[in-house]
């Protein structure tokens, strides 16, 4: 079977499956579901509870900020929860998320995966992106992530509510299941989760300079 078809007869499968779903979608990604909502679920909390927090004051002077996230042998269905305090930013365009992946022996490769959660968006929200295309002009994602993370998916979308005062200092909760979705073998088994990150609005990444990177990870 070709992997095109295969992977639009997927798509179609889970945007069906999905649509069943009101807070809790059987999609590769999601953001509108809340962490005790996920739990009940069966989705794994990588945070173990802890929610993850990035001060945009706490080393502004040297312009940098902090990319928020866990990396290792991370959970296939799992949720981390972040925010980002004091960050000043300004052509506010959204949230963005990192999401490394392993694809082992699935037969789907990062530009499937991309089409696979971008055939979803109608339900999500989000959509998929490569590090080259995130962003804005002033300042896309391939010009400060680590270069273990330029393989890595940019996920973008926009919170409902959008930022507080303070920026962005409400809690975001960002989930993925990138094993079994809809129950289809293409995504059965062999995809592995080596870390995942969330990353303020480009503005505020443009606003503070981008001269250094500060990472908080965790297994």
């Amino acid at each position: 079977m070709r992997i095109e078809a295969s992977l639009a007869s997927l798509s179609a499968a889970l945007l069906a499956v999905s649509a069943a779903s009101a807070d809790v979608t059987q999609t590769i990604v999601q953001v509108n579901a809340t962490g005790a909502e996920l739990t009940a679920a069966g989705y794994s909390d990588v945070g173990n509870g802890n929610v993850l927090v990035s001060v945009g004051t706490e080393c502004v002077q040297f312009g940098c900020f902090s990319l928020v996230g866990y990396s290792g042998d991370l959970a296939e269905r799992g949720y981390f929860q972040f925010q980002f305090n004091d960050f000043n930013y300004v052509q506010y365009s959204g949230l963005f998320a990192v999401l490394d992946l392993n694809y082992g022996s699935s037969g789907i490769d990062r530009d499937g995966m991309i089409a696979l959660i971008n055939g979803q968006t109608a339900i999500t929200g989000v959509t998929a992106l490569l590090p080259s295309q995130a962003g804005n002009a002033g300042c896309q994602f391939d010009d400060f992530l680590s270069p273990n993370l330029l393989d890595a998916i940019v996920l973008s979308w926009m919170p409902n509510p959008g930022p507080t005062i303070g920026g962005l200092s409400q809690v975001f909760t960002f989930a993925w299941d990138v094993n079994g979705v809809g129950g289809n073998p293409l995504l059965g088994g062999s995809i592995t989760v080596d870390g995942v990150y969330g990353v303020p609005a480009p503005g505020a990444i443009a606003l503070l300079g981008l001269a250094g990177l500060a990472g908080r990870r965790r297994r």
